[in-house]
């Protein structure tokens, strides 16, 4: 099983039959490490267990008063020769071992007694999983690692990348990386033997990876997570960070778990000032530097980081799901200019903010500050009403507690400010066209709910 077994295995060595009885011959309690002793760590005493009869049986492990104290600190395991049917671990074994309760039958299928230890330093072997440019760093630093000069230490040996299949005719950066640079490559979720490998990491692979899958690594997987955990946790914490306007973030690189996304402990993590008015993206490119460095830093002591993970707090959680279509349909009358300008840092390389002019959805670009004393004090400010301010050649419009300005605009395609004031605002086309004054102005539009059928997406000028 190697040096590291994570908090949540159970660990004990069993022979799973299926008669509904569990008998103990012999518990005992070891240091991990292949049975070297580490520095300082407590000695445990031996106990023998009894037989436990009855109709609902229980694994007990019997240990010296105060063990948990004891082993606090330290990588520990249990090895027991028993049978076992349960679902999960007992009371008194998970209390010893802090809560080892997590698929317990088919996790201890497995022994942890195999002599084939893991490696205790590096050159580690890596499978990589990742998809996009965040994890692509990730990816570039790790193939650098093993192809050091001999002044510097090689720390990653074998390497492999698991990738997702691409919905578009480019490709996924991670895919393309890997296979310009000869690195093998597996299309998820065919990713071959994992038996020789060291350690996992993930980075923006947006997949849960199953609990036999972890099982075969033996320091477990890791994920380069692009947030202070536990906040915004999820699939977009970079749009959350922005779109929230956070002054600080960071990148957290954690153990993974089965069945929930970012909820292991954190091996490291380390918090980064936001730069004033980035986008997600320019964030993205910051963190993912970063993320790359800590990343090698905790492989170059794999193990001693290992030994000292935190469990995540419970306060402060916030989630970060998918940015939808409809998050980018600007709300008038509830968002503030900087909310929208927030808004379109966060998602505008992804989707560009929607609007809806004369009945026609119409996409917003290039958003600014107003002031407030540019705007006319007799102009009308209905939410979403529109005034072009020939100074600065922008449109502004009203919106919840001010003014945003608009720089460009695609319709039917993409004009500056100026070109949409003469072609659709200009006095003449108002007149023209007996459009009220009051009338020209942008509302918010509303998307139907996704089907499995899409049709034609709807336009509604209700509300703002």
């Amino acid at each position: 099983m190697g040096l590291y077994t994570p908090p949540w295995r159970a660990l004990c060595r069993l022979e799973h039959v299926c008669p509904s009885r569990v008998r103990i011959w012999r518990t005992r309690t070891v240091r991990r490490g292949g049975g070297t002793e580490q520095e300082g760590a407590p000695s445990v005493t031996d106990k023998d267990s009894t037989w436990l009869r009855g109709d609902n049986y229980r694994t007990r492990l019997w240990t010296s008063p105060g063990v948990r104290d004891k082993l606090s600190g330290y990588q520990t395991r249990a090895l027991c020769c028993c049978t076992h049917r349960r679902q999960g671990a007992s009371t008194d074994c998970g209390r010893v071992l802090q809560g080892t309760a997590c698929g317990h039958v088919r996790v201890l299928r497995r022994s942890i007694s195999d002599t084939s230890c893991s490696r205790t330093r590096p050159p580690w072997n890596v499978m990589f999983f990742g998809t996009d440019d965040f994890a692509l760093e990730c990816l570039k630093i790790l193939d650098k690692s093993r192809k050091c000069s001999k002044t510097q230490e090689e720390v990653v040996g074998r390497l492999e990348v698991v990738s997702l299949p691409s919905l578009l005719p480019k490709g996924l950066p991670v895919a393309n990386y890997a296979s310009d640079k000869g690195i093998p490559f597996h299309e998820w979720p065919d990713i071959g033997a994992c038996d020789h490998f060291d350690v996992g990491v993930v980075a923006s692979f947006g997949r849960l990876l199953s609990e036999d899958l972890i099982l075969k690594f033996p320091y477990g997987i890791l994920n380069v997570h692009p947030s202070l955990l536990p906040r915004w946790r999820g699939p977009a914490p970079l749009i959350h960070t922005v779109l929230n306007g956070d002054e600080t973030t960071g990148v957290t690189i954690m153990q993974i778990r089965p069945k929930r996304f970012d909820v292991g402990p954190i091996v490291m993590q380390e918090a980064f000032p936001v730069p004033p008015k980035c986008t997600s993206k320019e964030l993205e490119a910051v963190l993912s530097k970063q993320g790359a460095e800590m990343l090698i830093s905790v492989f170059k002591d794999l193990p001693e980081r290992l030994r000292t993970v935190v469990e995540q707090p419970r306060e402060g959680v916030t989630f970060a799901p998918k940015i939808s279509a409809a998050t980018s349909c600007i709300r008038w009358s509830e968002q503030t200019p900087e909310q929208i300008i927030r808004l379109e840092r966060a998602i505008g390389f992804a989707m560009p903010l929607q609007a809806v002019w004369n009945g026609a959805p119409i996409k917003l670009l290039d958003f600014v500050e107003v002031p407030d004393f540019l705007i006319t004090s007799d102009f009308p400010r209905f939410p979403g009403s529109i005034q072009y301010l020939s100074a600065s050649q922008i449109i502004a419009v009203c919106c919840k507690d001010g003014w945003v300005g608009i720089r460009s605009i695609k319709l039917r395609k993409k004009m500056s400010a100026k070109d949409f004031y003469n072609g659709y605002l200009h006095p003449w086309f108002v007149k023209t066209t007996d459009i009220p004054l009051e009338e020209c102005r942008f509302y918010t539009l509303h998307l139907p709910p996704k089907s499995k059928n899409p049709k034609r997406r709807s336009v509604s000028n209700i509300g703002c």
